[in-house]
């Protein structure tokens, strides 16, 4: 099942849903989010005599921080507490279990602007801080006292275990702002944020530990969550299979239209990654420059010879060769190592308005569109793009930096307009469609940022698609294998330092532990 990912606004409704329309008081679900929180805080740190200092705001996070104090004691921590407001403000649920507390006679300091050193020294004498102070609804930066109490705590050499999200992330978008606190553990309530997973929050989220508190799974369906975290299981159902008596017609045919002089080595990755992905057949179309080269190097890849521009490039005057070729073809791919000649660029224009076919584009293939989007109207091309931020960026015209502070969004919005999909390559892909699914893919590391990488995965998706995949699931399943790929090459190679062959030759292997983790009997 796919996890879903949610927005600060979509855990308000559902927490809403779940009070309004199933009836479940709103301090039965405080109760069980600190109960919760409390029993896995006691899990991964408890142990006789733990100090731990508890961190409140004002809003219902603090109200589940009071929650998590009560527990902890009773667990036999040595529990404190410090608000960043006076008690006598305390209202709604928080209020309701701060009365507790007050029986309980745990110490509760009330921090001000004059007395943070109070705060700091019990941050210094605690084994652990628990930071319930700003919650999910929160946008950076943190001002007031809350940002003094962040730099105090980030400040502090202790376990840090947020309640829901660090203070100082943007649980939404994953921005982050300083100061903001660098967590050992978060603790995810009801639902994954996106945040979470989002860069830069992720980097300072720790641990991140769903915790079911008790939410109706209807209110979760209810919301229709467009943003999902691919599992295993996913890829595993989608993936082709292969009958006992197949041959290699019944694995797809895919044409691939990319090379020119000196990017020989992307259009091989890409073919060779599309045979690893177990595409029956790969014909590789490149500039009659490269051909004796390209013929050479692996025999079961086929080959055609196109006309040339100048500079070595395929030419434009090649389109009613490969159109008449295209109509025997499974699905295409075009764009690694094709270069940005005028003439080349006519030629995908002219591929994307006039084939009739899935076309993964990639590379200068995407920097072609990037010239004229206007192409992509009455186009007949079934498009999937494989964007690294700069080519997204160019395709928005808006900075790098723009597209990465809010990657789901400019990804989401593109597929949408322009009725395609789309893979946003980096930390955390993502996948986008054209019907308003958002997929976040788990897999792969920082060691994949290496030259030819991405024509790999062209060459995943591509072979996918001849496969007879759908479009999205070419797509989610493709990200996915492509990063076990790399975490598996990384692993055999020892980290830093793989290669992009490193990772298509991995393919294979990528698959069977997909398979195997998935619990599929299949390990073939």
């Amino acid at each position: 099942m796919p996890i879903p990912v949610v927005t600060a606004q979509e855990m308000s409704n559902i927490d809403n849903r779940a009070i309004q329309e199933y009836g479940i008081p709103s301090t039965c679900l405080m109760e069980a989010a600190g109960l919760k929180s409390a029993q896995k805080i006691w899990e991964k740190y408890g142990r006789a005599a733990l100090r731990v200092l508890i961190v409140c705001g004002k809003g219902n996070n603090g109200g589940d921080g009071f929650v998590v104090a009560r527990h902890l004691l009773n667990a036999g921590a040595d529990v404190d507490i410090a608000t960043l407001f006076p008690l006598r403000e305390v209202t709604g649920d928080p209020g309701v279990f701060l009365k507790s507390l007050d029986r309980m006679r745990i110490p509760i300091l009330e921090v001000a602007e004059d007395n943070t050193s109070l705060l700091e020294e019990m941050g210094k004498n605690a084994d652990l801080v628990v930071d319930a102070i700003l919650g999910t609804g929160f946008r950076p930066p943190a001002r007031g006292l809350a940002e003094e109490a962040v730099r105090i705590l980030s400040a502090i050499d202790i376990p840090i275990v947020a309640i829901d999200m660090p203070s100082g992330l943007d649980s939404t978008t994953g921005r982050a702002e300083l100061p903001y606190i660098n967590a050992k553990t978060t603790l995810a309530l009801g639902a994954l944020k996106r945040g979470h997973l989002l860069m830069p929050a992720a980097e300072h989220v720790g641990e991140v530990i769903s915790l079911d508190i008790g939410i109706p799974h209807e209110c979760l369906k209810e919301e229709d969550i467009s943003l999902h975290v691919t599992e295993p299981s996913d890829v595993a159902e989608n993936l082709p299979e292969r009958r006992p008596d197949a041959h290699k017609g019944d694995a797809g045919h895919l044409l691939l239209v990319a090379g020119a002089p000196g990017m020989s080595g992307a259009a091989l990755m890409t073919a060779m990654s599309a045979l690893r992905t177990g595409a029956g057949r790969v014909t590789l179309a490149v500039p009659e420059s490269i051909s004796p080269l390209v013929e050479s190097k692996y025999p079961e890849i086929m080959t055609l010879s196109l006309p040339a521009t100048e500079s070595g490039s395929i030419d434009a005057s090649a389109f009613d060769f490969l159109v008449e070729r295209s109509e025997d073809m499974n699905a295409l791919v075009i764009g690694p190592g094709l270069q940005t000649n005028p003439r080349t660029i006519e030629l995908v224009h002219l591929l994307i308005q006039h084939i009739d076919a899935p076309v993964v584009l990639d590379a200068d293939g995407l920097n072609a569109l990037a010239q004229d989007l206007t192409i992509l109207d009455g186009r007949l091309a079934q498009l999937i793009l494989t964007p690294h931020p700069g080519e997204m960026a160019r395709l928005l015209g808006l900075s790098t930096q723009e597209v990465q502070e809010d990657r789901i969004t400019h990804a989401n919005s593109f597929a949408s307009h322009h009725h395609l999909d789309i893979a946003l390559k980096g930390w955390g892909t993502i996948v986008a469609t054209s019907d308003g699914e958002i997929w976040y893919n788990p897999t792969g590391n920082s060691n994949m940022a290496t030259a030819g990488s991405g024509d790999v995965l062209a060459g995943v998706i591509g072979a996918l698609l001849a496969q007879g995949l759908s479009r999205k699931w070419s797509l989610i399943c493709g990200v996915y294998l492509h990063g076990m790929s790399g975490e598996l090459a990384s692993s055999e190679v020892g980290g830093l330092g793989i290669t992009a062959t490193d990772i298509l030759q991995a393919l294979p292997k990528a698959r069977r532990k997909v398979l195997m983790e998935a619990g599929d009997s299949e390990t073939v």
